[in-house]
C-alpha cells in the first residue's frame, strides 16, 4: 500500500495538534461492539491460569516481562501483583497481561483496522510493525503511574521527530490507547500526559511520582470507543482512580518495521506460529525485514 492508497489520513488540524500536544484523540472511533468483544478479550486474558508453562507456552507474559518470563520462580508465579494492578475482585483475574496477541483473538480487529495502520505508518513516515500489546486494569482506588518519558535526555528507541526534507512524521515510536471505561472524569483515572513533553530540552523538574501532584500534566478525558493515539516520546501515565470504578484500556505500540530494537525487557522479538498463522492477512504488521 503506498502513501497515496492510504484508507486514511491525518487532517491539517490533527497534524498540528499532534505535533504541538504528543497526542490526539479519535472520539468514537469503536463502536459498542467492538467495545464489547476488547472487555470480552481482556476476560479471556484473565482467565488464562498464573503458569510459568502456560505462559511460555502461548507466548503471552506478565507485565513483569523478562524477569518473570525467565524465571519459573518469580513471585509473579506465586501471586505477587503490583498494588496498583490488584486482581480482580469479580473474576481474581490479573491488571496486566503483554503480548496479548498471544492469548485472545479479541483484539485481531485493532490489528486489521486500516484508520490505525494508517495513522501510525504516517506517524513514523513508512512501513510498522506492532512491538507491543497489552491492556491495564485498575481497580479502583488505585494509585496512579508514575510518570515517564519526555523529550530529554533523547531516547533512540522512542523519540519525536518531524521529517523537514520531505515534509513528514518520522517519530520512532506511537502508541493507540483503545479506552474501553468511562474515563471522562479524572477520579475515574484517565490518561495522563503533559503536552509538548516529546519535545522538551529539558527533564522535568516536577514531581513525577504521580500525575495529580505535577503541575504540567493534564488528564485526557475519553469515553469508550475512543483511541488516544500518542508519542511514546511525550512525557505520559495516567490518573489515580479515586472512584470505586474499575478501569480498563488495550494498548498497541507500533514501531519503524525498518531499523528495530526489539528490547528484552519491553518488546516481543518474535510472535508465535499461532499468531502469524491466525493473522497472515497482517504478517506485514507483525514481523520486519530482518525478521527470523
Amino acid at each position: 500500500m503506498t502513501d497515496t492508497d492510504a484508507p486514511f489520513a491525518l487532517t491539517p488540524e490533527q497534524k498540528y495538534e499532534f505535533d504541538l500536544r504528543g497526542y490526539i484523540v479519535l472520539k468514537g472511533h469503536y463502536d459498542e461492539e467492538a467495545v464489547a468483544e476488547f472487555h470480552a478479550g481482556i476476560d479471556e486474558l484473565q482467565a488464562i491460569p498464573v503458569d510459568y508453562e502456560t505462559y511460555t507456552r502461548l507466548g503471552v507474559a506478565s507485565y513483569y516481562l523478562a524477569a518473570a518470563m525467565s524465571d519459573p520462580e518469580h513471585p509473579f508465579w506465586k501471586g505477587e501483583h503490583r498494588p496498583d494492578r490488584r486482581p480482580n475482585p469479580g473474576t481474581g483475574g490479573i491488571g496486566r497481561v503483554d503480548h496479548a496477541l498471544c492469548g485472545t483473538a479479541r483484539f485481531d480487529r485493532i490489528v486489521r483496522d486500516p484508520v490505525m495502520k494508517s495513522i501510525h505508518r504516517e506517524l513514523a513516515g513508512g512501513p510498522v510493525y506492532i512491538s507491543a500489546t497489552y491492556y491495564i486494569e485498575k481497580v479502583g482506588p488505585a494509585a496512579g503511574g508514575g510518570l515517564h518519558n519526555g523529550g530529554f535526555p533523547v531516547d533512540r528507541d522512542i523519540y519525536y521527530a518531524y521529517d523537514h526534507t520531505r515534509q513528514g512524521f518520522a517519530c520512532k515510536s506511537t502508541k493507540s490507547v483503545v479506552i474501553l471505561s468511562d474515563m471522562t472524569r479524572v477520579e475515574n483515572g484517565p490518561f495522563a500526559a503533559i503536552p509538548g513533553s516529546h519535545k522538551a530540552n529539558f527533564a522535568c523538574p516536577f514531581d513525577m511520582t504521580d500525575a495529580a501532584s505535577n503541575p504540567m500534566a493534564v488528564p485526557v478525558l475519553a469515553a469508550p470507543g475512543d483511541v488516544v493515539v500518542f508519542s511514546e516520546g511525550m512525557t505520559h501515565n495516567a490518573y489515580p482512580v479515586t472512584s470505586d470504578s474499575i478501569r480498563r484500556s488495550v494498548f498497541f505500540n507500533y514501531m519503524p518495521a525498518i531499523g528495530r530494537d526489539n528490547l528484552p525487557f519491553q518488546r516481543m522479538s518474535i510472535y508465535p506460529d499461532h499468531v502469524l498463522e491466525r493473522l497472515s492477512d497482517e504478517i506485514d504488521l507483525l514481523t520486519s525485514a530482518g525478521y527470523i
